[in-house]
């Protein structure tokens, strides 16, 4: 029987490659660790390590790779948040062409383009008012009512 057709190595062979998969389905670094460590038990197989030095490998190379790893992972994955063009719309006046109630968003133009919009306070805006734009997330504006300036004397 070569070594290719042993049982053990078949069995580390196996759970790199299953290890793997989940990884790629996953995408979320959770079984990466543990296939880097199962390919290091593969090659103690391969080159004639008991079960316990297997196990060790497995254990001691997976455990590192995490310890190593996931702190640069987590600095990579944790960057701030880039500005979009959308966020310069922030505290810009636009005009209510849609009523906004509590129930339901309405509709703002701002520059010519029409936008979802909500209060955050749960106001209502009639057709017409003018707004300020307090938030943006994704395609919805949140809007507070526009005071209207003092007019002096």
């Amino acid at each position: 029987m070569s070594i290719l057709e042993q049982p053990v190595v078949l069995f580390w062979l196996a759970a790199v490659v299953i290890l793997l998969i989940i990884e790629g389905l996953t995408v979320n670094l959770t079984t990466i660790w543990f296939a880097i460590g199962a390919a290091a038990a593969l090659l103690v197989t391969l080159i004639g390590g008991g079960y316990v030095a297997q196990a060790a490998a497995f254990i001691v190379v997976s455990v590192a790779a995490l310890l190593l790893t996931k702190p640069l992972v987590d600095k990579w994955r944790n960057r701030p948040t880039v500005a979009t063009n959308g966020d310069r719309n922030v505290g810009r006046i636009g005009t209510v062409i849609q009523a906004i109630t509590p129930d339901m968003p309405g509709r703002v133009r701002l520059d010519g383009v029409d936008w979802n919009a909500r209060t955050a306070d749960g106001a209502s805006l009639a057709v017409g008012a003018r707004c300020r734009v307090t938030a943006i997330e994704s395609t919805t504006l949140t809007v507070a009512a526009e005071e209207k300036p003092a007019v002096s004397q």
